[in-house]
């Protein structure tokens, strides 16, 4: 269901720019108006959808750059086991 909407009371310099960045992305002011609408409700949802998850511990912390050292050491890791199967290893 679509619903009609109106705004009064624009000031002349809002209007007149709104008018001319429709313009210039091919819209009528109607067109552009609508697509700030629905860009701004998705938006709103996404912002929603992240509060639900703030604050949440779910035991998962890692400090800057731990991550990536995690990965390195698990590449690693991995690398050896494949030598190891292979009887390439160079370990010692």
């Amino acid at each position: 269901m679509a619903r009609n909407m109106q705004i009064r009371d624009v000031p002349d310099d809002v209007a007149d720019a709104i008018a001319a960045r429709a313009r210039a992305k091919g819209q009528s002011a109607q067109a552009y108006m609508l697509s700030l609408l629905v860009a701004d409700t998705r938006r709103s949802r996404n912002i929603d959808l992240i509060a639900q998850f703030e604050g949440r511990d779910d035991g998962m912390h890692s400090a800057p750059g731990q991550t990536a050292d995690l990965v390195r050491q698990s590449r690693a890791e991995r690398e050896e086991q494949l030598a190891e199967s292979t009887g390439d290893c160079r370990c010692s």
